[in-house]
């Protein structure tokens, strides 16, 4: 029998789920405009489903409720909106990430009576169980490459370990010293990135692995950090906290060691915080930033600035009182897939899919801050990446 600090950790394990369900260009070129589409949860027949991921085809998965309301895991092809079985056992499921090949990874809940969530990736339509840690209770699957291998998380028997899954097996990839840890992407190379406590438990903090070593992204200053997503250049977004233990700000670190650096918000100067939640190849970051009356707004870091992604929201959706809040994925040809709410409804929940006029294309590294211009030329020498 599970104690109520394990069910405490498993509200919050459901609480991360949705919310997380986390290099840049000198010369980038980018999309000046972006094609629209409410995937057709503002104006069709889906209201209330979330998108977490996308793939180069903008092929898109995330979750909405299903006829019995409960979970269910969604593949969108264009626009058309369909939900993927559950696991054997299983009655609602969500998807989280998808590679190219259109496999995704999520995880698939059995009753509550069963006290039980199993990682899961669907190959087509057909739900593969992937192993646990051998503890039961709950795996997550969070990121996949286009190797199939997913990371997410496990049950290890106190707590949450980082797990990679090889075909269906689980690797327990271990913690920075201290009781817990999670795993959110993975790239090309295996490299993953996720958030681990540090040792005596007393931080969390961002963590690259890469093959048999652990490493500790640091912060912004703050106690915590958390890194979302890495790209096939070691380039990892996710956010941190600032000294003052208060705000957050999106964050950008490098495989190579460099030191994190602060990507700013819409009101950098006044604090107001941020999150980055994915960035693709070419070095365009989304994820979200706040406004001076506390809402949040989808954002991308372009290279040069930070754009309201609100700026492509037809007129007609804006006057219904609808908002773009997250941008949660970027492709790697640069569709952005994210959450909307509704201020008008606060119950109406939706989700976006901005389609690039122009295809991003590589650039050099950028990082926030003329002072940094010597790391430019760094990780210019070190990732051989042309501008």
């Amino acid at each position: 029998m599970h104690n109520n600090t394990v069910k405490s950790n498993k509200q919050k394990l459901a609480q991360a789920i949705a919310l997380a369900v986390l290099s840049l260009s000198a010369n980038q070129a980018y999309a000046a405009n972006y094609s629209f589409s409410d995937l057709g949860t503002m104006t069709g027949p889906y209201s209330g489903y979330g998108a977490n991921g996308v793939n180069n085809l903008g092929q898109v998965t995330g979750y909405g409720t299903d006829a019995n309301g409960n979970w269910a895991a969604i593949r969108w092809n264009g626009d058309k909106a369909t939900a993927l079985p559950y696991g054997a056992g299983g009655e609602s499921a969500i998807g989280i990430g998808i590679n190219t090949s259109g496999q995704i990874a999520g995880n698939n809940n059995y009753p509550a009576a069963a006290d039980r969530s199993d990682a899961i990736r669907w190959d087509g339509a057909t739900p593969v169980t992937l192993d646990n840690l051998g503890y039961g209770y709950v795996s997550v699957g969070i990121g996949i490459n286009d190797q199939a291998q997913v990371v997410g998380l496990s049950w290890a028997g106190s707590s949450f370990h980082a797990v990679r899954w090889d075909g269906t097996a689980a690797t327990d990839l271990g913690t920075l010293g201290g009781e817990s840890s999670q795993a959110w992407s993975i790239n090309e190379a295996g490299q993953i990135v996720g958030n681990s406590n540090t040792l005596g438990d007393d931080a969390n903090h961002a963590t690259l692995w890469n093959g048999t070593s652990i490493t500790d992204l640091g912060t912004l200053g703050g106690t915590n950090s958390g890194a979302i997503t890495i790209n096939n250049l070691g380039q990892i977004v996710g956010s941190s906290f600032l000294a003052d233990d208060a705000t957050q700000h999106a964050v950008l670190w490098n495989a190579d060691g460099s030191a994190p650096v602060d990507l700013g918000s819409f009101g950098s100067l006044g604090g107001m915080g941020s999150g980055a939640q994915a960035i693709n190849d070419a070095g365009l970051i989304v994820g979200y930033s706040q406004l001076a009356d506390d809402s949040f707004h989808a954002a991308l870091w372009d290279g040069s600035s930070i754009i309201d992604l609100n700026n492509y929201l037809p007129a007609d959706l804006i006057s219904a009182g609808w908002v773009l809040n997250q941008a949660n994925a970027i492709s790697a040809n640069g569709i952005i897939v994210g959450w909307a709410g509704n201020t008008l409804n606060p119950d109406l929940g939706g989700s976006f899919k901005l389609t690039p006029a122009t295809v991003p294309v590589p650039g050099a590294v950028w990082l926030f801050g003329s002072a940094l211009a010597g790391l430019i030329g760094a990780a210019r020498r070190k990732q051989a990446v042309a501008a």
